[in-house]
């Protein structure tokens, strides 16, 4: 392996075209410069240089080897620098999603903010929006972004859209049995919003399922097990609301919101992923505004 110190010497004089004033550029002795040449000649087994009285002039394999010093050298002034430069840890936002929040814009937006900003490290919680709101206040959560039925000072509404009782729609009900209900377990918004309304409406109902997940919430409805509580958007298919005011009551509509956390605390690169996040809600529901109304329909 050649060192790379003799490289250095050699393509100083090679440079300079002389060991005299290489020695100079290299605050060393010309004694040492030369004693370096020579080393480097007795590792390649070749001459380098030709010398006379009046000049010095590379070899042929001088020639070869002095493009290949130069790529050498730069190539370990590049590791060294790059290594050697201040590590700054990338910015992290942390980002809360409501359960059965119609996702798929998010995730595109979020992939989309990676790409423009890989600098920026985005960590995704999701789970239920109360619960999410809370750590947005409490600073363990940058942004949530979901579904709530009161929507509070720190909150932007995106857009609205009524709650509904969802139901399969092969099943029949048994008009004779209480109603069969499935929400997720506390604190969920939809399920305190659906008691409130059950309290005040004279129906006949029971609880028979409470779930984790908004996922298993549909999978009961569209097995005709329970009825739910879902916003138009993000009923799947093979379900369909049931009208308000028949045996059920109505139900107050749902927002969905972007939280911010306190905004002099905020990570610099908020407001832009906000602004990513926004922009992709309002292109999707320009997309798909038609549909959410005809989902909305009894």
């Amino acid at each position: 392996m050649l060192d790379s110190q003799l490289l250095r010497a050699f393509v100083s004089v090679a440079d300079h075209a002389s060991v005299t004033r290489a020695a100079d550029a290299m605050h060393l002795t010309q004694s040492a410069v030369s004693a370096q040449i020579k080393r480097l000649e007795e590792q390649l087994g070749c001459r380098v240089f030709e010398r006379t009285t009046r000049s010095l002039q590379l070899t042929a394999q001088g020639s070869v080897l002095l493009s290949y010093a130069r790529s050498i050298l730069s190539l370990q002034q590049q590791a060294v620098s790059r290594l050697a430069a201040p590590r700054h840890a990338p910015a992290t936002l942390r980002l809360g999603c409501s359960e059965g929040f119609p996702s798929e814009w998010l995730f595109a937006a979020l992939a989309s903010f990676r790409q423009r900003r890989p600098d920026v490290h985005v960590e995704v919680m999701c789970g239920i929006s109360t619960l999410l709101t809370r750590q947005v206040r409490q600073r363990s959560l940058d942004l949530m972004v979901g579904t709530v039925c009161d929507a509070g000072d720190d909150t932007e509404t995106l857009w609205m859209e009524p709650l509904v009782w969802a139901f399969s729609e092969r099943a029949l009900l048994d008009p004779d049995a209480p109603a069969p209900l499935a929400f997720l377990s506390e604190p969920c918004p939809f399920r305190e919003a659906a008691l409130a309304s059950l309290a005040g409406h004279d129906s006949n109902w029971r609880i028979v399922l409470t779930a984790q997940s908004s996922g298993a919430l549909a999978a009961a409805a569209a097995a005709g097990l329970a009825i739910t509580v879902l916003t138009p958007s993000g009923m799947p298919p093979g379900l369909r609301s049931i009208p308000p005011g028949t045996f059920l009551p109505a139900l107050p509509p749902a927002r969905f919101v972007v939280q911010r956390g306190n905004s002099n605390a905020a990570p610099e690169p908020l407001p832009e992923l906000v602004n990513e996040v926004r922009e992709a809600c309002f292109r999707w529901r320009g997309m798909h505004a038609g549909a959410v109304e005809r989902r909305q329909e009894p």
